[in-house]
């Protein structure tokens, strides 16, 4: 299997000139969760929501609002890449071992589309004799509604997580993603007066932001069911509970990645 045969095309792309503002736009009305960054065509990086996440909670920048902020100073700066013959699993370990999620795929100097971990969804959803309870995290770190949006981000950005789940007295009652986290603070920004951005920030709680009522998955759902519920709705991770309703775990597109890795 070759990364042309799984990745995603056409790609989204926007100027290292351009704003916050702009790029933020671009993914949400695409329904993407990162952008390749050009400059006179050429890909000089990448920004996801990630990156926002990092630059929009950090203390030098909170005051800043995404119009005003560039492109170029939040963007990860030379991405990895790789060429459409390449094989997936050749990608899917580039992945792991450059702890990216997603490889711009290019032809010479032209970019034909970008592979992501989500993209190896397309490779596990064939795999029906693994269950999620094989492969899954299990004890995810978790997150309650009344803790602060900021603490949350730092266990994502510190623990290298997209998504963590948010438990009540041992129940699960939602998921925050790192998209979660970036939109809201990218909003906060625009619309917050300068003068009280920084308490409003520092205050805004979990509960405010997560998801309510997430999709989850069991121990012994098939790899393949829950792939493809990763694929078609976008999901970056998924919640495991066990079958009496207990959360155990997490099932990420990382776990997908290795799995192809281990498999292909």
């Amino acid at each position: 299997m070759r990364v042309r045969q799984i990745m995603s095309s056409p790609i989204i792309t926007i100027d290292k000139c351009d704003s916050l503002a702009e790029a933020i736009k671009l993914m949400q009305r695409n329904e993407v969760s990162r952008l390749l960054v050009l400059e006179n065509k050429k890909i000089v990086g990448v920004i996801t929501e990630k990156d926002m996440a990092r630059e929009l909670g950090s203390t030098h920048t909170y005051r800043i609002s995404p119009g005003s902020l560039h492109v170029s100073n939040i963007m990860t700066q030379n991405p990895v890449t790789v060429e459409p013959e390449v094989t997936a699993k050749r990608a899917a370990e580039l992945m792991l071992e450059r702890d990216v999620s997603g490889l711009p795929v290019v032809d010479g100097n032209s970019a034909l589309g970008i592979v992501t971990k989500l993209d190896f969804a397309k490779v596990c959803s064939d795999y029906d004799d693994v269950y999620v309870g094989q492969v899954m995290r299990s004890s995810p770190l978790t997150v309650s509604s009344n803790d602060r949006v900021i603490h949350a981000r730092k266990i994502m950005l510190e623990e290298d997580l997209l998504v963590l789940p948010v438990v009540e007295e041992k129940e699960l009652v939602g998921v925050l993603t790192i998209r979660d986290v970036a939109m809201k603070l990218a909003a906060f920004q625009e619309v917050v007066p300068d003068k009280y951005k920084s308490e409003r920030i520092r205050n805004l709680l979990v509960g405010d932001v997560m998801t309510q009522s997430p999709a989850t998955v069991k121990t012994d759902t098939k790899l393949s069911e829950a792939a493809k519920l990763m694929f078609d709705k976008r999901y970056s991770g998924l919640p495991v509970l066990n079958l009496e309703g207990e959360l155990v775990g997490l099932l990420t597109k990382t776990e997908l990645t290795e799995v192809a890795r281990e498999r292909l």
